[in-house]
């Protein structure tokens, strides 16, 4: 049975009365919600990273019926998340489970090398025998080239461990979904707030991660967003873009190009078509939606 340490400061520390405080409940309720969200964390976050989750993941581990983006950014702000340069993070979480993680590290190894001895008939034949050190605590084993007396391998298939994949190759596929909405919203910050990604919109998500890899480009879309006048509503229909509209890959690509960049986007740069057909080209321009595979 996996356990953490608790200690007795939890329900007393000034980080927990915060985020009893941003999240409007009672002290208990602050301690047993973070307990939910630990205990989880033992089976499907165990280095501590929150990277592959979205804000809906976290709250439902956390027993949360409330707004999760709320939720997020409550831990955030109190100082239980953070935002790491690989995704959010649990923090000091080795500090917690550090123990646990050892254990299973070292069983995994320990299972590894009695597969290992378990399927090279020689060694089992040699312990049988008596020779080693082991061979007190090791069970006699018959002689392995007589005929009709093959030790099946029980070990792989009944009792070892699968091995977790590498940071690197878990960090290549995941997106970080609540990673890049709450970068949005605090960058974005003349735009209407998102509070959940999902569905469609999840998925030009993940499509556009799948296509950038990188939360700095992210970070440089959101930004240019945010300083064109263009995008903001400074246009000839007084339109406005959105985060679904910045998602769209032809739209993603043309912000991060420059062709919204300057006082006044697209609708101030001199190559642009003069006339009604040139007014009619950047309003299907702006009006370009999520054609998401």
């Amino acid at each position: 049975m996996a356990w953490i340490e608790s200690h007795q400061e939890a329900g007393r520390h000034p980080k927990t009365k915060k985020l009893a405080r941003l999240l409007g409940v009672s002290l208990p309720a602050a301690v047993g919600h973070l307990h939910y969200l630990w205990w989880w964390a033992l089976d499907f976050a165990p280095t501590g990273s929150l990277g592959k989750f979205d804000a809906e993941d976290i709250a439902d581990a956390m027993q949360w019926d409330g707004d999760p983006m709320q939720l997020v950014e409550a831990l955030l702000a109190a100082g239980y998340v953070d935002d790491a340069e690989d995704g959010l993070a649990l923090h000091d979480w080795s500090e917690y489970a550090g123990k646990l993680l050892e254990r299973r590290a070292k069983d995994r190894a320990r299972k590894r090398t009695t597969s290992e001895t378990a399927g090279n008939p020689q060694e089992l034949q040699r312990k049988g025998t008596g020779e080693g050190k082991e061979s007190a605590k090791t069970p006699s084993v018959p002689n392995l080239t007589v005929p009709n007396l093959t030790v099946h391998n029980q070990t792989v298939h009944d009792r070892t461990e699968p091995t977790e994949p590498s940071a690197d190759r878990s960090a290549a596929k995941a997106c970080p979904i609540v990673e890049i909405m709450l970068l949005y919203n605090k960058t974005c910050e003349s735009y209407p707030r998102i509070r959940c990604i999902a569905g469609t919109r999840e998925k030009a998500v993940r499509a556009r991660w799948r296509q950038y890899g990188d939360i700095e480009t992210f970070r440089e879309l959101f930004q240019k967003a945010e300083s064109s006048d263009f995008l903001k509503g400074q246009n000839e229909r007084n339109w406005s873009a959105t985060f679904d509209w910045l998602m769209n890959a032809n739209n993603m690509a043309k912000v991060l190009e420059g062709n919204y960049d300057g006082s006044h986007g697209a609708g101030a740069r001199p190559q642009a078509a003069a006339g009604t057909f040139g007014i009619l080209r950047r309003m299907h321009e702006a009006e370009e939606g999520g054609d998401e595979e």
